[in-house]
Protein backbone atom coordinates (compact mmCIF):
# COMPACT_ATOMS: atom_id res chain seq x y z
CA UNK A 1 0.00 0.00 0.00
CA UNK A 2 2.60 2.44 0.78
CA UNK A 3 4.35 1.53 -2.15
CA UNK A 4 1.28 2.55 -4.54
CA UNK A 5 1.22 5.96 -2.78
CA UNK A 6 5.30 6.10 -3.12
CA UNK A 7 4.10 6.28 -6.65
CA UNK A 8 0.90 8.30 -6.77
CA UNK A 9 2.71 11.89 -7.01
CA UNK A 10 0.92 14.71 -5.62
CA UNK A 11 -0.52 15.54 -2.18
CA UNK A 12 -2.68 14.21 0.11
CA UNK A 13 -5.75 16.84 -0.98
CA UNK A 14 -4.55 15.75 -4.44
CA UNK A 15 -5.35 11.90 -4.01
CA UNK A 16 -8.72 12.47 -2.10
CA UNK A 17 -9.56 14.80 -5.22
CA UNK A 18 -8.68 11.75 -7.28
CA UNK A 19 -10.74 9.21 -5.44
CA UNK A 20 -13.60 11.76 -5.03
CA UNK A 21 -13.36 11.92 -9.09
CA UNK A 22 -13.15 8.99 -10.01
CA UNK A 23 -16.34 8.02 -7.74
CA UNK A 24 -18.06 10.63 -9.64
CA UNK A 25 -17.71 9.02 -12.93
CA UNK A 26 -18.43 5.70 -11.48
CA UNK A 27 -21.72 7.11 -10.04
CA UNK A 28 -22.50 9.08 -12.97
CA UNK A 29 -21.78 6.18 -15.25
CA UNK A 30 -24.42 4.44 -13.24
CA UNK A 31 -26.97 6.56 -13.54
CA UNK A 32 -26.46 7.08 -17.19
CA UNK A 33 -27.06 3.63 -17.74
CA UNK A 34 -30.26 3.61 -15.41
CA UNK A 35 -31.50 6.48 -17.12
CA UNK A 36 -30.70 4.88 -21.08
CA UNK A 37 -32.31 1.51 -19.42
CA UNK A 38 -35.70 1.89 -21.86
CA UNK A 39 -38.16 1.07 -19.60
CA UNK A 40 -39.63 -2.51 -18.93
CA UNK A 41 -39.19 -5.82 -21.24
CA UNK A 42 -42.17 -7.19 -22.46
CA UNK A 43 -43.03 -10.64 -23.73
CA UNK A 44 -45.78 -10.61 -26.12
CA UNK A 45 -47.61 -14.22 -26.88
CA UNK A 46 -49.41 -13.74 -30.29
CA UNK A 47 -51.38 -16.78 -32.12
CA UNK A 48 -51.02 -15.32 -35.84
CA UNK A 49 -51.24 -11.65 -35.70
CA UNK A 50 -53.98 -11.79 -32.72
CA UNK A 51 -52.03 -10.86 -29.22
CA UNK A 52 -53.07 -13.27 -26.81
CA UNK A 53 -50.99 -12.44 -23.87
CA UNK A 54 -48.18 -9.77 -22.99
CA UNK A 55 -46.05 -10.14 -19.60
CA UNK A 56 -43.02 -8.82 -18.01
CA UNK A 57 -39.69 -10.38 -19.08
CA UNK A 58 -38.71 -10.09 -15.46
CA UNK A 59 -41.01 -10.77 -12.71
CA UNK A 60 -41.15 -11.89 -9.25
CA UNK A 61 -42.99 -14.97 -10.11
CA UNK A 62 -42.75 -17.38 -13.02
CA UNK A 63 -45.67 -17.60 -15.32
CA UNK A 64 -46.83 -20.26 -17.34
CA UNK A 65 -49.12 -19.04 -20.27
CA UNK A 66 -50.95 -22.34 -22.52
CA UNK A 67 -51.43 -20.77 -25.79
CA UNK A 68 -54.13 -22.46 -28.01
CA UNK A 69 -52.92 -22.74 -31.42
CA UNK A 70 -54.45 -24.33 -34.63
CA UNK A 71 -52.91 -27.87 -33.96
CA UNK A 72 -53.24 -27.53 -30.19
CA UNK A 73 -51.78 -26.17 -26.69
CA UNK A 74 -48.03 -24.72 -26.42
CA UNK A 75 -47.15 -24.42 -22.90
CA UNK A 76 -44.74 -21.18 -22.90
CA UNK A 77 -42.75 -20.71 -19.63
CA UNK A 78 -41.46 -17.09 -18.36
CA UNK A 79 -38.74 -17.10 -15.22
CA UNK A 80 -35.57 -15.72 -14.14
CA UNK A 81 -35.77 -13.47 -17.18
CA UNK A 82 -36.03 -15.99 -19.73
CA UNK A 83 -38.73 -17.31 -22.09
CA UNK A 84 -38.66 -20.42 -23.32
CA UNK A 85 -41.58 -22.72 -24.95
CA UNK A 86 -41.56 -26.23 -22.99
CA UNK A 87 -44.35 -28.21 -24.85
CA UNK A 88 -45.92 -28.24 -28.24
CA UNK A 89 -48.04 -29.95 -30.15
CA UNK A 90 -45.66 -29.99 -33.81
CA UNK A 91 -43.60 -32.95 -34.73
CA UNK A 92 -40.53 -31.04 -35.32
CA UNK A 93 -40.28 -29.45 -31.85
CA UNK A 94 -37.69 -26.92 -33.31
CA UNK A 95 -39.58 -24.52 -30.85
CA UNK A 96 -38.60 -25.81 -28.13
CA UNK A 97 -35.26 -26.52 -28.94
CA UNK A 98 -35.01 -23.18 -30.04
CA UNK A 99 -34.18 -22.89 -26.14
CA UNK A 100 -34.20 -19.78 -23.99
CA UNK A 101 -34.53 -16.17 -25.19
CA UNK A 102 -33.75 -12.85 -22.59
CA UNK A 103 -32.96 -10.02 -25.38
CA UNK A 104 -34.76 -7.90 -26.75
CA UNK A 105 -36.11 -8.81 -30.13
CA UNK A 106 -35.55 -12.21 -29.48
CA UNK A 107 -38.25 -14.36 -31.14
CA UNK A 108 -39.79 -18.12 -30.60
CA UNK A 109 -41.59 -19.55 -33.05
CA UNK A 110 -44.07 -22.44 -33.78
CA UNK A 111 -44.71 -22.27 -37.00
CA UNK A 112 -47.44 -25.72 -37.38
CA UNK A 113 -49.19 -23.90 -34.33
CA UNK A 114 -49.42 -20.14 -35.53
CA UNK A 115 -47.37 -19.30 -31.98
CA UNK A 116 -45.16 -16.38 -31.83
CA UNK A 117 -43.09 -15.50 -28.55
CA UNK A 118 -41.81 -11.87 -29.00
CA UNK A 119 -39.59 -10.27 -26.64
CA UNK A 120 -39.85 -6.51 -26.68
CA UNK A 121 -38.41 -2.93 -25.50
CA UNK A 122 -37.62 0.78 -25.69
CA UNK A 123 -36.01 0.88 -28.87
CA UNK A 124 -33.53 3.40 -26.47
CA UNK A 125 -32.29 0.65 -24.52
CA UNK A 126 -28.63 0.68 -23.46
CA UNK A 127 -26.78 -1.46 -26.13
CA UNK A 128 -22.70 -1.54 -26.27
CA UNK A 129 -23.44 0.01 -29.93
CA UNK A 130 -23.44 3.64 -30.79
CA UNK A 131 -25.61 5.01 -33.59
Amino acid sequence: MRGLLRRISGTWTDRLLLVFVLAAIVFGWMHIRQLAGGGEVMVDIYRGQTLLAEYPLHSANPVHFVAAGEIGETDILIADGEVAISESPCTGKQCIRAGHKHRIGDMLVCLPNRILVSIRGDAKAFDAMLE
